[in-house]
């Protein structure tokens, strides 16, 4: 007999800033895309990544689209969620959790955020983590800019670092 397969939850909604994705296991919210994503990749992505079946809507990720969508109307200044981190190891998750502690309204550099991290001097390292970060929003990598104060990139090249705009000019509101 064949053991069961898990599931994980998803949903997709439209917000100002184009529509979002998220997912979750038993765990917590394991995938949140950038506004304007494609939400059936996000959903292929993890059922590959975690050998789940998606299952759509959940008390989960309904609650988790409250948060997001009140984050973006600037009406929540930090989530409420349990994460789950299995997407991320090593160095990327230990930026991700550090990304996590920038207080909403304030900024890091590349630099501060690795040294949080517990690797000083990683800063390249520490971009190429928040560049892959799968829970964007939630985790806001948004708030890492370039040491020379400059906004940095983000997720979609020009679109991205005007999204990324977008979202440090909501939190400085």
């Amino acid at each position: 007999m064949l053991s069961p397969v898990g599931t994980f939850t998803h949903t997709a909604f439209d917000t100002e800033l184009g529509p979002v994705a998220l997912a979750a296991t038993d765990s917590g919210i394991v995938r949140c895309n950038l506004p304007g994503s494609d939400p059936d990749a996000l959903v292929e992505e993890v059922a590959v990544r975690t050998g789940h079946l998606p299952e759509e809507g959940g008390a989960m990720v309904d609650e988790a689209a409250d948060q997001v969508i009140a984050f973006l109307d600037g009406d929540l200044r930090e989530f409420d969620l349990d994460l789950d981190w299995r997407l991320i190891g090593g160095f990327h998750r230990e930026v991700l959790k550090a990304t996590r502690t920038i207080p909403y309204g304030e900024t890091a550099s590349y630099g501060e955020v690795a040294a949080l991290a517990g690797t000083p001097g990683a800063a390249r390292a520490a971009g190429t983590a928040l560049s892959r970060n799968p829970i964007a929003l939630i985790v806001p990598c948004h708030r890492i800019i370039k040491s020379d104060g400059s906004t940095g990139g983000y997720g979609g090249g020009r679109a991205g670092t005007a999204l990324k705009q977008r979202l440090l000019d909501l939190e400085h509101s």
